[in-house]
């Protein structure tokens, strides 16, 4: 019979259940609580993102130390974790603490109804206090759909533990400790240490759209925008097949005659850099994906032949191939008042994730994945398949210091231990919720990797069935093109030309001037292009050292300014000339659409 205590908490949100995790069970947990003493998630993040901002008190995430204390806790974060249902003092401290968000996990069922018995529903309604019953990957939503981002601003995780958690739920302790720690990192950490924001620091105040990169892109692929359909027309046309998905991980090359003998009986789809050591096989996948949007992600289609066979699944502001795909489709929206909006590919972190996710659009039933692994067995360096753009030797052999630079340490299922990014185990446990209550069969083929989970299971090399989906897929080969406006796409290439060419006339105002009012001129320009978005344009221009351009202008006297303010105007000057090339190019293709 339900507990009416867990029905009328589940309604006022402030319980989730999942599956009961393996324990004792059956009785009380008297506490109290200790602070888990574990090596945290955090620390194998560049430290130097710790404090990224010209304000270093301003903090990131926080290291904490063995034997932290609930009031230590609270002095620095606002965001702590009971594991184990104990009505300690500890607990209540937090409880009783407005600035607090308490986040109170239990693995049984009826240790979690005697805890309710002491503590009063009321004392949990507080807005500040959230229940979790069960196994950590048993949620449905998934547990990192029902904690959004607003959680983790409040700071870095605390766990604390109940001694019968440390003596029976270890390992569930520690999968909670590391779901919630990576879910910190997806929210508060990765997106200032990730590519968007990798080369801005000291970050400051400035307005933020596309990246050099994205904006480099936006204009290169005026032409597919204005020609190439959306991915609407991909919707359940391979319904019920399987597909085999191909990434570069180092495992790929023991893989590619199982791929050969298959790409018959299963959709092929491969990750951008996988496309080059599949070519060199001599296999042609049926679709490669493409969600990056560096310009360093499209260097693998200037390694490989044209490719009239295969389809270019890709993000409108990544590199599209240019004319190595005669048949592409695009995903996400860039300007959707100018370009035809297009629906968008749910991803997370790595591209292996973009590949599942145009399965399921597709409507496969069934995905083997080949090579993706995200992990490298060597703790200071991933590892590629041989003839990938990014393969390199193993590096030197040293004693691990589990903090970066070392790789992150993952036990895998069947008892090794891989190393891999925050990242990549971020994708990784992104990627494993999603198949898990996507209901798609999965198999890996790889016991070298850290992609396992409820819903992912262990075979070499599955059985396919026959299949028969040549027609449909010939027919994907003829898509509708979209409704285009080459018109308002034209407009747009001149109002760019316009912007640009202002920008390069005041960059060269600016390097004309050799005496001292330099500093005022250089000063309110920087102030428009801070708010404009060019600056951080100028920030990952090719060359750019923005922490040296920062200690010049924002930190040194008047010399050092000048010299500051030179070195910005003179990368916008030489971005000016490239992007006024790049609209050149966008004019004529538009021309040539209308």
């Amino acid at each position: 019979m339900e507990n009416p205590t867990f029905t009328a908490l589940a309604e006022l949100g402030i319980l989730s259940r999942g599956a009961d995790a393996p324990g004792q069970g059956d009785k009380a947990d008297p506490g109290p609580h200790a602070y888990r003493d574990h090596t945290q998630f955090c620390r194998f993040e560049n430290h130097n993102y710790r404090r990224p901002f010209p304000d270093k008190s301003i903090a990131v995430f926080d290291f904490f130390e063995p034997g932290l204390t609930v009031a230590e806790a609270l002095a620095v974060t606002g965001l702590t974790v009971f594991l184990g249902a104990a009505d300690s003092p500890e607990l209540r401290a937090c409880l009783d603490d407005p600035a607090a968000l308490v986040l109170l996990f239990e693995p049984d069922e009826a240790a979690l109804a005697k805890f309710l018995e002491a503590v009063p529903a009321t004392r949990l309604a507080r807005q500040n206090a959230f229940l979790f019953l069960g196994d950590p990957c048993s949620f449905a939503p998934a547990l990192q759909d029902q904690l959004p981002s607003g959680v983790f601003e409040r700071g870095t995780p605390a766990f604390f533990q109940t001694g019968r958690i440390a003596a029976e739920y270890e390992s569930w302790a520690a999968a909670v400790t590391e779901y919630l720690e990576i879910l910190h990192f997806r929210h508060a950490v990765y997106p200032l240490t990730g590519q968007l924001m990798k080369l801005s620091r000291p970050i400051r105040s400035i307005k933020r759209k596309l990246t050099w990169d994205q904006q480099v892109h936006a204009y290169e692929n005026i032409p597919d925008y204005l020609s190439r359909p959306g991915i609407r027309q991909l919707r359940n046309r391979l319904k019920g097949h399987a597909a085999i998905l191909v990434a570069a991980g180092p495992a790929l090359t023991e893989k590619l005659d199982y791929i050969r003998a298959n790409r018959d009986r299963a959709v092929v789809i491969c990750v951008n850099n996988a496309l080059k050591p599949l070519a060199e096989a001599g296999i042609r996948p049926h679709f490669t994906v493409i969600n990056d949007t560096s310009l360093s992600s499209g260097e693998v289609f200037r390694h490989i032949p044209e490719q009239p066979g295969t389809i270019l699944v890709g993000h409108c502001l990544s590199d599209l191939g240019r004319d190595r795909f005669r048949v592409k489709y695009l995903f996400g929206e860039h300007l959707p008042n100018i370009f035809p909006p297009r629906e968008d590919l749910d991803l997370h972190g790595s591209v292996i994730t973009t590949a599942f996710s145009l399965a399921r659009h597709l409507g496969c039933a069934r995905c083997v994945i080949a090579g993706g692994q995200l992990a490298s067995p060597d703790p200071w360096k991933l590892a590629y398949a041989k003839g990938a753009t990014n393969h390199a030797p193993e590096s030197r052999r040293r004693a691990l210091i589990n903090q970066h630079p070392q790789l992150y340490p993952v036990d895998t299922p069947f008892g090794q231990t891989l190393y891999t990014t925050p990242n990549f185990r971020d994708a990784a446990l992104w990627l494993a919720e999603e198949i898990r209550l996507s209901g798609i069969e999965c198999v890996n083929t790889s016991r070298e990797s850290i992609l396992y989970g409820p819903g992912i299971r262990f075979e070499s090399e599955p059985v396919l069935p026959e299949a028969s989906f040549s027609r449909a897929l010939a027919d994907l080969f003829k898509p509708e093109p979209p409704s285009s406006r080459p018109d308002l796409a034209l407009e747009h290439v001149r109002h760019e030309r316009a912007s640009w060419t202002a920008i390069l006339r005041a960059a060269e105002e600016v390097l004309r001037d050799r005496t001292p009012a330099i500093l005022i001129k250089g000063a309110a320009i920087l102030e428009q292009l801070d708010g404009s978005g060019v600056t951080f344009l100028v920030e990952r221009h090719p060359g750019f050292d923005n922490r040296h351009f920062h200690r010049l202008v924002f930190e040194g006297g008047p010399a050092a300014q000048a010299e500051g303010y030179r070195q910005y105007f003179e990368h916008l000057e030489q971005m000016g000339r490239e992007v006024l090339a790049l609209l050149d190019e966008s004019e004529q293709a538009c021309r040539r659409f209308r």
